[in-house]
């Protein structure tokens, strides 16, 4: 796989025993077929084993436009808008943000769909929930794209994140309607999402719009980040449920490797890391062609495993 990953980057994942692979690979159901229109759940067509998109934290589904033509071809993808987030269903009343109630919802979501296991690939927030959904035994693969969750408790990254978090929350409350506009103009686009993308001036305008909008106009934005801090965070492995990849951006400045990622290290042992390099938060817009490799480069092995064992 051509990733620019040094030796060190990349650990090698050892093949897991009988007792860590999925009984079943999860084809297309009845009820998958009869709930293609399931609310917080767009089909994006493809044929395969299933895979399953989590976006990042106040984005939405569309961020994934860049890497689907790829994905598609050997896979029926499905992307799931994240509780609380554009396009979702309406919370439930008594509804408490944390990982594992949203775990509960989107678990719920994929009864609905009939996907026992998936292939799982998240980014940021969706990384952190697509590593947990794997945790209850949802994942046939999981791909986590600098998935949040790896900070420690009361650190100053969490605190530094918390800060960012805040400050975005109030400049698009007073200046939200101007930043779409500004969005128009490549200068606009390197002021406004560097902490987004590596290369914000490269995003087009739609691209850029879609990113301010759907942060701006997040519903559960507050909500989630009122319960960060009581959040708990990941609790470690013993053995990874299923084969595990992570994915930083070496210019990632929202979650930069460097203080975001020494947590997973720690509590996902034997997970795959691949660096990219020029590439930042949200990586499907600097470098499509690298994410969706480094995506299919697992999955794709993983078919070419459960294969060769039931041959």
């Amino acid at each position: 796989m051509d990733t620019s990953t040094t030796k060190k980057d990349v650990c090698d994942l050892g093949r897991r025993g009988s007792e860590l692979r999925p009984a079943k690979r999860s084809g297309r159901s009845e009820a998958r077929v009869r709930n293609l229109r399931e609310p917080g759940v767009q089909r994006r067509g493809g044929h395969g084993e299933p895979l399953v998109l989590l976006h990042p934290f106040a984005l939405c589904s569309e961020v994934w436009r860049p890497i689907l033509p790829a994905l598609k071809r050997h896979h029926e993808v499905y992307a799931l808008a994240t509780p609380g987030h554009h396009g979702s269903d309406p919370l439930p009343p008594d509804h408490q943000h944390s990982i594992e109630r949203t775990c509960d919802l989107l678990e719920a979501k994929l009864d609905a769909l009939g996907i026992q296991q998936a292939h799982l690939v998240g980014n940021s927030l969706g990384g952190w929930l697509a590593i947990e959904l794997a945790r209850r035994g949802r994942a046939l693969s999981v791909v986590a794209l600098a998935p949040g969750g790896g900070w420690e408790e009361g650190s100053r990254e969490q605190r530094r994140l918390m800060t960012r978090f805040k400050i975005t929350r109030r400049l698009l409350t007073t200046y939200g309607p101007i930043a779409t506009r500004l969005a128009t103009f490549a200068m606009g686009r390197a002021c406004l999402l560097r902490d987004a993308v590596a290369n914000p001036a490269r995003l087009t305008p739609e691209q850029a719009r879609l990113l301010i909008e759907r942060t701006w106009r997040c519903a559960a934005y507050d909500a989630i980040l009122d319960a960060m801090p009581r959040q708990a965070l990941p609790a470690p492995f013993q053995a990874l449920p299923c084969p595990v990849r992570l994915v930083w951006g070496s210019e990632d400045r929202l979650l930069p490797l460097r203080g975001y990622s020494e947590r997973w290290r720690r509590v996902l042992p034997g997970a795959e890391w691949i660096v990219l390099p020029n590439v930042g938060h949200v990586q499907m817009y600097d470098d499509p062609a690298a994410v969706a490799r480094s995506i299919l480069g697992l999955t794709s092995r993983e078919a070419t495993e459960t294969q060769r064992l039931a041959s």
